[in-house]
């Protein structure tokens, strides 16, 4: 392998999702041990174990192919958003030439590669920040992403690790378009299969945020307010631009907020200029989606309300109502009187249960 335009490092260029959870990782190095999926130039490899029961992890680009984009040496993600490639130019709406000759990458890398020595020339994925970004961005990492590989052996039924074998024991999902990805394919943003499903999913969540049909609503629901890290005055500071603002109400029980404004057509603009998701001027991500109206409690029936007819309950077996009403037939009689036991007074109603030592209904003792 040659070893013209090789890059040297110490250390990967990786995202938090591919790094794992653990402060404490160990890499294993193999100085221009492979050459880069993208360019084909001789390049240093990394590889880890991001967690116990994740799987192993190596770099595939060089450092000069993952500066110029601004990506993971793994993944080839985003850095900056989490996003594929072909996510974050399709929402900026930049596409990158690229080409398909060996030649020409090779001088192309080389160039690009001189030219950030130099300075001359920084990364085309590094971009400001973009409402756009922000909203489809991923706000937490997904280590999920570093699980262990589909044991082909339980696939086929024949594993016989059980508990200690190192791979997942369960069936592939049955999406044959996430099976067929290319790594140049992701770097360049072009036929990338999730780059489509995640702008899929954008397009779908945007469709979601219409403007309810009830006229009368321009209030919007807030959530991920705590009311220590956001508060009305990041709101205020978030919202005023679009409107005037009647009130702000903040839950910190429930961690929400519900903006009101003076009229409908100040709600609308809002929600159209933040989208579903949001950041406060201090930095801080918040969801936003339209309130829903607040309904009255309906009347029940048999609850008294208007409207609903009025039902009596059945008096009590044994005992008159207040109506002065008859006992039904078949009902038990009433207890015993304070007088009703042997013809002796008693201060309370006597029954067989209060004696353990009576037999039946009629006690042997008195009770005082």
């Amino acid at each position: 392998m040659s070893q013209s335009g090789r890059t040297e490092q110490d250390f990967p260029i990786v995202c938090e999702t591919c790094l794992g959870p653990n402060p404490y990782v160990r890499m294993q190095k193999a100085p221009m041990s492979k050459e880069c999926k993208v360019c084909s130039r001789p390049m240093t490899v990394f590889r880890w174990k991001p967690g116990s029961d994740a799987r192993y992890k190596q770099t595939v680009a060089c450092q000069v192919c993952a500066k110029l984009k601004n990506v993971c040496q793994v993944c080839l993600f985003d850095l900056q958003y989490g996003l594929p490639v072909g996510a974050r130019d399709s929402i900026l709406g930049t596409a990158a030439s690229t080409s398909n000759s060996f030649v020409n990458q090779q001088y192309i890398a080389e160039q690009q590669q001189k030219a950030l020595e130099e300075g001359t020339t920084e990364s085309t994925g590094v971009v400001a920040t973009n409402e756009d970004l922000l909203r489809a961005a991923r706000t937490a990492p997904y280590y999920k992403r570093n699980a262990a590989k589909i044991c082909s052996f339980f696939v086929k039924g024949k594993c016989t690790r059980g508990d200690s074998c190192p791979f997942r024991h369960e069936l592939p999902p049955a999406d044959e378009e996430l099976a067929k990805q290319n790594i140049k394919d992701r770097y360049n943003g072009e036929n990338d299969p999730l780059a489509k499903r995640v702008l899929s999913r954008i397009g779908a969540r945007q469709e979601s945020f219409k403007p309810p049909s009830d006229t009368s609503i321009a209030t919007l629901y807030v959530g991920g307010v705590d009311g220590k890290m956001v508060d009305a005055n990041d709101l205020t500071d978030l919202f005023y631009s679009h409107g005037e603002i009647k009130s702000i109400r903040v839950s910190k029980a429930s961690k929400c907020a519900f903006v009101t404004f003076k009229s409908r057509e100040d709600a609308e603009k809002a929600a159209k200029a933040t989208g579903s998701k949001a950041t406060t001027p201090q930095g801080h991500q918040i969801r936003i989606s339209w309130a829903k109206p607040v309904r009255p409690n309906a009347a029940q029936p048999g609850s008294g309300g208007e409207g609903s007819p009025s039902v009596s309950a059945p008096p009590l077996p044994g005992v008159s109502s207040l109506s002065g009403q008859e006992p039904l037939p078949g009902s038990f009689p009433p207890p015993p009187s304070a007088t009703a036991v042997d013809g002796k007074q008693s201060k309370a109603p006597v029954y067989a249960s209060q004696n353990p030592d009576w037999k039946g209904a009629k006690p042997t003792t008195e009770v005082r």
